[in-house]
């Protein structure tokens, strides 16, 4: 007697609530993108733009909630921060830019987490099934550094926020290491402004040897996530 064979297992049903939070997700960053580089708003998020938009400001307290704010709203949208970096360290100097950039990248950085958690992650359980339990298996155990490493390669800032969501990163490890590998990427930039703007305003006492050790400080960023990886592999 002929032995029967077994049928594939069936394919689970996408639910419509998932494919439409998907989709919205999809025309968020889509139509998002589209505007910061064709629409007319474009024309005034340009460095140059945003510095005078501060420097409008800077006499009111409501400058640096203008920065943090233009974080929350445009880094889901997937702008570059190095502009508002940029802009933070010319506007509010080294130490006030430093603290208003950290603020608005970590802000910017939770907002798009939170969008993609809650548009996306329905999906890609129903779309990669298992295969996504195996990488939340990886993240939990080297997930910390990971995200770490990631924050100092030039890899778009909002596409690293929205793979951590869709690959379920836990919240609290994503939160922290996006915490700990903006310090030092941040400071540094910002520091950079701030020194271009003193040589700009004609305070070039000192001004070279403090490009020259924020330079220095970029390229020690790029070598991190290197050193980073072989301190990792020499862990048990």
């Amino acid at each position: 007697m002929p032995t029967a064979t077994p049928e594939p297992p069936r394919r689970r049903r996408l639910p419509a609530g998932v494919l439409v939070r998907f989709a919205v997700l999809v025309i968020l960053v889509g139509a998002g993108w589209a505007a910061l580089r064709w629409s007319p708003l474009a024309a005034h998020l340009g460095e140059e733009e945003l510095v005078a938009t501060l420097r409008s400001l800077a006499a009111s307290p409501w400058a640096p909630v203008a920065l943090i704010g233009l974080y929350v709203v445009l880094c889901p949208l997937g702008m570059p921060v190095s502009p508002l970096l940029l802009a933070g360290g010319l506007v509010f100097g080294f130490g006030p830019g430093t603290v208003y950039n950290l603020v608005g990248t970590w802000l910017g950085a939770a907002v798009t987490f939170g969008v993609a958690r809650l548009l996306g992650q329905d999906f890609m359980e129903h779309l990669l099934g298992e295969r996504l339990e195996r990488v939340e298996r990886l993240v939990e155990r080297h997930g910390f550094w990971t995200l770490v490493r990631l924050r100092f390669v030039p890899i778009p800032y909002a596409l690293v926020n929205y793979a951590a969501a869709l690959a379920r990163v836990p919240a609290s490890v994503f939160l922290s290491a996006t915490a700990v590998g903006l310090v030092p990427a941040v400071a540094v930039l910002t520091y950079f402004a701030a020194a271009l703007f003193r040589a700009a305003a004609g305070d070039r006492a000192g001004v070279v040897l403090q490009l020259a050790a924020a330079l220095a400080g970029m390229l020690l960023l790029s070598f991190l996530p290197r050193l980073l990886r072989r301190r990792g592999g020499e862990q048990p």
